[in-house]
């Protein structure tokens, strides 16, 4: 598994707190995707840290897009945590830091 459940995620509450801890790119893209849409359902509130990316191409950058996008159309909401310096230089590169809602 590339993306895990963290403690504090919690289906009673609807929060979910995922960390990434493999790279984010076309050769993890479905399995990425898959591990998202698994917990999808099951809470209003995610929360992703994305401290231990070392590598994220535009199939990592489109992922994020999508969910981010999945979870307004379904009225619930995602926040991104530290990103790791890959994440920073290609969101910065793209110009699209401020499509996501951050938290420190």
């Amino acid at each position: 598994m590339a993306i895990k459940k963290r403690r504090g995620s919690s289906v009673k509450n609807g929060k979910c707190k995922l960390a990434v801890d493999a790279d984010m790119s076309i050769y993890s893209a479905s399995q990425n995707h898959q591990e998202l849409s698994d917990c999808f359902d099951q809470y209003d509130q995610f929360e992703i840290d994305l401290s231990a990316v070392e590598e994220i191409d535009c199939s990592g950058i489109q992922l994020l897009l999508a969910f981010r996008e999945g979870t307004l159309k379904a009225s619930k909401q995602v926040t991104l945590t530290k990103p790791s310096d890959p994440v920073s230089e290609v969101m910065e590169m793209l110009d699209i830091k401020d499509r996501f809602d951050w938290s420190e």
